[in-house]
């Protein structure tokens, strides 16, 4: 192994890392856990129609097999499930009551009698009671209770009189002034309670696309007012177990590649048939290969359905592997007098509108690098294309093609959200396997004149990282700022060479100040700049992207940021904006690339320039457009190639009803500027065809 000092980054996944190449090793017990078991993830079922999900099995395609091997030693988190109700679906931020069914909320159904351990009778004087927060069962019926104030501040204290009286988190709402609602929609029980305490961010998307609206049903009931709820036993989850893996079935790569390892997969490689008889393509066997004329034809010939033959593809990503062994993870550009650095945010396999973007920005050259902000691939159909496009101008022009990894660069998501399946669907698993470890090398942050800063996501998190339970979104709600910023040469020093997994996020915080060890701190700053995004109040907060472990930053920590480090402008992607790009803070842009997201979004794309203005100090530019047409498939439709042909990477889940936000907690509507990324479901949205 010639990098031995990676040995300790992210643990694998499953039996298959205890038994792989050193890097990526799952350590053993005592060990510190760089990363740990993939769990399943749902992916949620759409018909092409448009309609609701039909009946049936949601299909959640994951690593939850793989994950089935170290559970021996580690207690398995919970299965992430799809929630559905008929007519509008309940989103995060953008719901009459702040509330809603979110990540990790227990399963439960009001009605089933056997399940009731305890019953209690308890009146409420005055609302709000000290109730945050309700989830609702399956079906999108019944009411739970999620968040509360725990005590009275003081005597008499309204905001604690549903802990005075004995209401504890996890009650079930049976009767309300004696009418059984346990059968009710989950909305329809808080009109008629409306005891909670506001989300202050609950119209913060509303504004995007004019917010969806619904018919009250019921009038709020006076107070005080008389509730019976019931304790429930916790439901069986056995039914949510995936298949077992098949003796011999692919499984992805969950440990390191060595410099022999990638060697032989080049001789591999070297001894594939050639392209059949009747290919006018280029071929790629070396870097000297890619001209002009080369991206030119490429372009062509991708634009028509044909793909770049598979010896040659797997080829050029072992090419681009050794290319990005050599970089930092911080990488540093110059953009002199005259010249000109693009820089696109996520593209995320939206093959056709990159084409127009090129037909706007040229391609690259010395005189005019290009910088890709992460998320080149899932979600869209053609990250195949995408991705082998951005790959083949980087063996081209090393020295002025850049790229950011993102959080669609994590084997993850890439599992999820369609890069596995289209992957397996246009060439086969084992070259996935590369890309994944291509991922891994990418550079994390770029430092263009000394002066601004690109990133994919955001900076990094409060220290000590500690995670306040019960923390809000109210702006006032906040973390303070840290005594000092987090140094570029703290940044720099930060291996990269990491795979981030569910428990990962989770793990990123502690209950209280301690020492972290250097690949904890690693690993944090890593899901800063991936997960991360900025928000209008001071110091940080929780994300909506992920139940814990991610944060939001407000300008007092960016500005910091920028003062004590000397940067003038920080640019980041990851999340969508109307116009494609956003001046979040004094000092930070938001640029987002792939225009009408997800074919339902309703966004501009935009990508922007930098270059030297008359003081010499960098100007950025941006240039929004428009979606154009795309043929006729819809986004991640190749992921139906790990349903068909790989069913041990999926678990079959009850449908759940009422989608609250993405159970991966990825989505990129996520913050301040757009709706929640499932709303476009209702809309005729097919977000992976796998019905």
């Amino acid at each position: 192994m010639t990098r031995p000092k990676r040995q300790s980054v992210a643990a694998g996944v499953g039996a298959a890392a205890a038994l792989a190449a050193p890097t990526f090793l799952l350590p053993s017990v005592d060990a510190p856990v760089r990363a740990v078991p993939h769990e399943a993830i749902v992916q949620p079922q759409v018909n092409t129609a448009g309609g609701l999900p039909s009946t049936g099995v949601a299909i959640a395609v994951g690593l939850g097999a793989a994950a089935a091997a170290t559970r021996r030693t580690r207690k398995a988190s919970r299965a992430l499930t799809i929630r559905r109700a008929e007519g509008r679906q309940l989103r995060p931020r953008d719901r009459a009551d702040g509330h809603g069914w979110v990540k990790e909320d227990p399963d439960f159904n009001a009605a089933d009698d056997s399940a009731v351990s305890a019953t209690h009778t308890i009146e409420l004087k005055k609302r709000p009671s000290g109730i945050k927060r309700y989830t609702h069962g399956i079906d999108g019926k019944g009411a739970m209770v999620m968040d509360m104030n725990e005590k009275a501040r003081y005597p008499g204290d309204p905001l604690g009189q549903a802990a005075v009286a004995g209401v504890k988190k996890g009650y079930v709402v049976k009767t309300v002034n004696g009418t059984d609602v346990r059968n009710w929609d989950f909305e329809d029980i808080m009109d008629l309670l409306e005891d909670f305490i506001p989300d202050p961010d609950v119209q913060s998307t509303a504004a995007f696309k004019g917010g969806a609206q619904r018919v009250r049903k019921h009038q709020q009931v006076t107070f005080p007012v008389t509730i019976e709820y019931v304790e429930m036993k916790p439901m069986d989850k056995a039914a949510s177990a995936g298949p077992a893996v098949p003796a011999g079935a692919w499984m992805p790569r969950l440990s390191g590649w060595s410099d022999e390892d990638l060697m032989k997969e080049r001789q591999r490689a070297m001894a594939m048939p050639e392209p059949a008889p009747g290919y006018n393509g280029p071929r790629y066997t070396k870097a000297s290969d890619v001209d002009d004329a080369f991206l030119q034809r490429l372009m062509q010939m991708q634009q028509t359905g044909q793909l770049l033959p598979k010896k040659d593809a797997y080829l050029l990503v072992l090419d681009v592997i050794a290319q990005l062994k050599s970089e930092q993870t911080m990488n540093r550009i110059q953009v002199g007098p005259g010249q000109k650095l693009t820089v696109f945010g996520d593209l995320h396999g939206q093959y056709f509108d990159f084409m127009n973007i090129l037909s706007m920005a040229g391609l690259p050259s010395p005189n005019t690098p290009f910088l890709f902000n992460g998320d080149f691939v899932d979600r869209g159909s053609w990250s195949i294309e995408v991705i082998l496009l951005i790959y083949a101008m980087k063996m081209k022009h090393p020295n002025a093609v850049f790229m950011n990894r993102g959080n669609h660069e994590m084997l993850e998501a890439n599992m999820i959200y369609g890069f596995a399946g289209e992957t397996g669907s246009k060439y086969d698993l084992d070259l996935f396997n590369l890309f994944s470890e291509s991922f891994r090398n990418l550079p994390l942050l770029h430092l263009v004149n000394n002066e601004v800063l690109v990133v994919h996501a955001g900076i990094p998190g409060p220290r000590p990282r500690v995670w306040l339970p019960g923390q809000t979104h109210d702006p006032e709600d906040a973390v303070p700022v840290n005594a000092r910023a987090t140094t570029l040469a703290e940044i720099a020093s930060v291996d990269r060479y990491t795979e981030l997994t569910p428990n990962s996020y989770k793990e990123a915080v502690d209950s209280a100040p301690r020492q972290e060890q250097k690949w904890e701190t690693d690993t944090r700053m890593i899901i800063d700049f991936l997960w991360s995004d900025p928000r209008g109040g001071s110091g940080y907060g929780p994300s909506y992207r992920k139940s814990r472990g991610v944060f939001m930053f407000g300008p007092d920590v960016t500005a910091q940021f920028c003062r004590e480090n000397n940067v003038k402008l920080l640019i980041r992607s990851h999340e969508v904006k109307a116009e494609g790009y956003l001046k979040d803070h004094d000092t930070l842009m938001s640029v987002f690339s792939a225009p009408n997201y997800l074919d339902t979004g309703g966004n501009k794309g935009a990508f922007l320039q930098l270059a030297p203005g008359p003081g010499g100090s960098l100007e950025a530019t941006p240039t929004s457009y428009t979606a154009v047409p795309h043929p006729d498939l819809p986004p991640m439709f190749h992921q139906n190639y790990i349903i068909e042909n790989h069913p041990h990477l999926t678990r079959q889940m009850r449908k759940k009803q009422v989608a609250q936000a993405d159970d991966f907690g990825d989505s990129d509507f996520a913050g301040y500027q757009g709706p929640d990324e499932w709303e476009e479901v209702d809309a005729g949205a097919s977000l992976n065809a796998m019905s």
